[in-house]
């Protein structure tokens, strides 16, 4: 995994992921493309992550723009994963309740190596 910090700011709208998963765009050989989604506890999911083949069996993985805007999320420019597994240990960090912690505004807060998310109870 990456030891390049990404950050969460608190947003208005905090909210609490649930559950991620994997939807394959585009299976066509030299032109994969893949999405990884947050699901949140109303059911909605958010596109955290794309995956784009760059050359044969050669993917990078970026946050999704709009992910960045939904949750205020810092990161360095250019930042990007190159394995999947990054990805998956990522997404998989951030539902662990390993890392829940309660704030004292009783917000809990997902804490990886990586990451701080809030979200509310």
């Amino acid at each position: 995994m990456s030891s390049v910090g990404i950050i969460f700011k608190m947003t208005v709208d905090d909210r609490c992921f649930v559950e991620w998963k994997e939807q394959f765009v585009s299976q066509e050989r030299g032109h994969r493309i893949v999405h990884y989604y947050f699901k949140d506890s109303a059911g909605e999911s958010f596109l955290a992550v794309i995956g784009t083949e760059r050359s044969v069996r050669h993917m990078c993985y970026v946050i999704a723009e709009e992910f960045l805007e939904i949750c205020g999320l810092e990161i360095p420019p250019g930042f990007k994963w190159r394995s999947r597994r990054e990805v998956v240990d990522w997404l998989t960090s951030m539902l662990s309740k390993q890392h829940l912690q309660e704030d004292r505004n009783g917000k809990l807060i997902f804490l990886s190596s990586n990451l701080i998310r809030c979200c509310n109870k």
